[in-house]
């Protein structure tokens, strides 16, 4: 369901925005509505174009707006962090970066999309910059800590790099499944990253898996001349 969302004064003068077309300007304020109270919604191009841009199909001398002008501006928004998209369980999510600096919510409903790390537990108490990278853990660093939620079961929370953090089978099978090569390289990117920013997540796997994808998109199965050619990871 849609839902009532603001924009600030100061928007227009965003830096961001002056570096993204006026179709990926227009596109990011009219995702807001449809996005959850937790900044999420789906992030397929095509249903975007049908969702947002029901008259735009070529009649009446109208401009036709596809999947793929869709696709072209959401990456515009994603390379200036305005966005971020993730996969869960094969279907495409997106998720606005800064969500609570755009949007004041006062009383948050329940998530009604997943977060990058494919859960859905409620994250609105604490203001996020993204939900996939927020956080610097310091204690119990390399290990899966937990807490117990008020019905008393337990809950994983974010934590740093793993010393031993490799691929495994997990994301190899997936990076099979879709063609993704290189996966060493990818990595050597990624943890060096991580480790030197301080990023913590729920489930490194699904980080990993996220950030080749992301990269793909990118360079596909370009040479690379060495690591740091790869795209930054966003915080």
């Amino acid at each position: 369901m849609a839902r009532i969302r603001t924009i600030k004064p100061e928007f227009p003068q965003s830096e961001s925005m002056g570096r993204v077309s006026r179709d990926a300007r227009l596109l990011f304020v009219m995702l807001w509505p449809i996005c959850d109270d937790h900044g999420r919604t789906r992030a397929g191009s095509r249903m975007l174009a049908r969702t947002l841009f029901p008259y735009d199909d070529g009649e009446e001398g109208l401009v036709r707006t596809t999947g793929s002008d869709v696709s072209a501006w959401l990456d515009e928004l994603e390379g200036e962090n305005c966005i971020r998209r993730y996969e869960v369980d094969g279907s495409q999510y997106l998720e606005i970066c800064n969500w609570l600096k755009h949007q004041k919510i006062d009383k948050p409903s329940k998530p009604q999309f997943p977060d990058p790390s494919g859960t859905t537990r409620d994250t609105s108490a604490t203001p996020r910059e993204d939900s996939s990278l927020e956080g610097k853990g310091k204690e119990g660093k390399g290990r899966e800590t937990s807490e117990k939620s008020p019905s008393g079961e337990s809950r994983k929370r974010k934590t740093s790099v793993p010393a031993n953090f490799g691929i495994s089978d997990r994301v190899r099978k997936w990076a099979s499944e879709r063609g993704f090569t290189r996966l060493e390289e990818r990595l050597e990117h990624f943890v060096g990253q991580a480790r030197a920013k301080g990023y913590a997540y729920v489930d490194w796997d699904e980080a990993l898996m996220n950030a080749v994808r992301d990269d793909w998109a990118k360079l596909g199965n370009a040479p690379q001349a060495s690591p740091a050619s790869l795209p930054e990871l966003r915080a």
